[in-house]
């Protein structure tokens, strides 16, 4: 953030020192209840498995096979993420599925301090300090963190960086420098998803906006009817050079393109390419079709059922409504509208970490109301007259701008701290999560992990999967065929089962992995091993 592109800093040595201060507080929160997840075997999903497999693999040079996903399923065919492999140092240094849970609180922490940082040049230091922590404790990222790693995390502090320079532009007559950083810090975003790109359209095309281009442009090719009209070709000609010349409008129409092609490149080409079927494995998730032939259907279909209606009433509450009145919350839409025209239920909740990348969006929004607010102090006299009405409402205007440096923040973290009781750092109040003495389940489990030979293929439920992964091959228990695993573990009371286990892993063990016979090994608890004898 260079001081030469925004507006000047009383205090640059505090204000950095504080924003810093809140991101380690955050950072440290969410560590503290990763390791309390870690440490008692609390997995809520296979992803932080299949991630962990796919940061081996980069430590050890090699091509991303995700066995948990099936034999020599290559993860490259699964999501567009070739971010992830800023993973490696860090497995590298620490090889277990844990350090992705404190590279993902360091990116949050990250996006604090961003966020914070951007903040104090449009907020006192600490109304700057509530707009983080309300950002850090909003349900999104609660959320992302309870379940642990995805590559979208990578998204928070690029998102952050880009909007926060957006909104800034608010506050200079000059907006072109900071534009160009908005679009600099916006085009690595295509590398962290296949369907953030669409976001990466929509932050393109609302730079353009902000350029003023548009109007430019308009003028130009359609003058009005009392202006002489100029040939066609001409006209076209004088919008070319406007594009050109005009500061940053052709780097923001080149973002949005750029945004665009690479969902389609990596749709259509490079996930089919590394897919062991050939195809986009997630191709059923949306019709567009369908949505495009009945629109009033789509419509209806974005609030109901009921779960997308609170989903979207959350995003409203935790941005105070105000964030919803700058042009940077269309960035929000697209994502949005995949998840809630999408079949899959998952997605229209407001949990998991569907609403991780919407949390910057939204606060990014909020403060570009603030920036907003802030420039504009006052109404000038002639659009409300000089009656005593118009003193009133411009003395009126004048004071909410003024006041909403003070409330937005304060209402933000109100929002914030009032979901508290119903999100997942709420768990850090449960004795049983938050004692550092393990249970006799986390005995068992950890027991039961001892029990097989480091380098060993295993097959294993969601209860122990993930702690098998740093020194084992390990395959995900619904795996079928062969090869077939050295062991295979089955927790009676894991979630793979719905309360209907089999009565012995060398039951369920037994003609599932094609010629590979199995023999009961160990039983530790409610987890029981079978061994292949061939």
């Amino acid at each position: 953030m260079s001081s030469s592109l925004l507006p000047a800093e009383a205090h640059p040595r505090r204000d950095r020192t504080s924003a810093a201060a809140l991101a380690l507080a955050v950072f440290a929160l969410y560590s503290v209840y990763s390791w309390l997840q870690w440490r008692h075997y609390v997995i809520p999903s296979w992803d932080l498995g299949i991630f962990s497999q796919l940061a081996k693999a980069y430590a050890a040079g090699q091509t991303p096979i995700v066995p948990i996903k099936g034999e020599g399923f290559n993860l490259l065919g699964d999501h567009f993420h070739p971010v992830t492999v800023l993973l490696t140092p860090f497995y590298w240094l620490w090889p277990s599925p844990a350090t992705l849970l404190y590279v993902q609180n360091g990116l949050v922490a990250l996006s604090v301090y961003l966020l914070v940082r951007f903040a104090q040049h449009v907020l006192a230091l600490w109304a700057a300090l509530a707009l983080g922590t309300a950002y850090a404790l909003s349900f999104g990222i609660q959320q992302a963190v309870a379940v642990q790693f995805h590559e979208v995390a990578f998204a928070l502090p690029l998102l952050v960086m880009s909007l926060g320079y957006l909104a800034l532009t608010r506050l200079t007559d000059t907006p072109a420098p900071l534009l160009r950083r908005s679009i600099y810090w916006a085009a690595p975003l295509v590398f962290v998803k296949e369907d953030v790109g669409i976001t990466v359209l929509l932050i393109g095309l609302v730079v353009l906006a902000r350029t003023g281009w548009f109007s430019t442009a308009s003028s130009i090719a359609f003058p009005s009817a009392s202006a002489p009209v100029s040939p066609r070709c001409e006209r076209y000609r004088t919008l070319l050079r406007s594009w050109i010349n005009t500061p940053a409008v052709a780097e923001a129409s080149l973002l949005a393109l750029w945004g665009l092609a690479w969902p389609l490149l990596a749709i259509g080409l490079i996930l089919p390419f590394f897919n062991t079927g050939g195809v986009f494995d997630y191709s059923d998730k949306l019709d567009i079709a369908a949505a495009i032939g009945d629109p009033l259907g789509a419509l209806a279909q974005l609030f109901y059922p009921w779960q997308k209606t609170a989903t979207l009433g959350l995003l409203l509450l935790i941005g105070v409504l105000a964030w919803t009145t700058s042009p940077l919350a269309l960035i929000a839409v697209p994502t949005l509208i995949w998840r809630f025209l999408s079949p899959q239920e998952g997605y229209w909740e407001p949990t998991w970490h569907y609403n991780l990348v919407l949390m910057p969006i939204v606060f990014a929004a909020l403060l570009d109301v603030l920036a907003r607010a802030a420039a504009r102090t006052s109404v000038p006299a002639y659009r409300l007259g000089a009656a005593p009405a118009g003193r009133i409402v411009r003395a009126a205007f004048t004071t909410l701008c003024h006041r909403a440096a003070t409330v937005l923040p304060v209402l933000a973290l109100t929002v914030s701290l009032g979901l508290l009781p119903n999100q997942p750092l709420a768990q850090l109040a449960d004795p049983n999560f938050s004692t550092t003495e393990l249970s006799t389940t986390d005995q068992m489990k950890a027991e039961a992990v001892a029990a097989i030979p480091e380098g060993s293929s295993v097959a294993a439920d969601l209860s122990v999967l993930t702690y098998l992964v740093p020194h084992h091959t390990a395959y995900w228990i619904g795996h079928s065929g062969e090869p077939g695993p050295d062991y295979v573990l089955v927790d009676k009371l894991g979630s793979a089962w719905g309360g209907n286990p089999p009565t012995s892993a060398f039951d369920y063990a037994t003609g599932r992995y094609g010629t590979a016979t199995y023999v009961h090994y160990r039983t530790i608890g409610t987890i029981d091993i079978a061994v292949r004898t061939n």
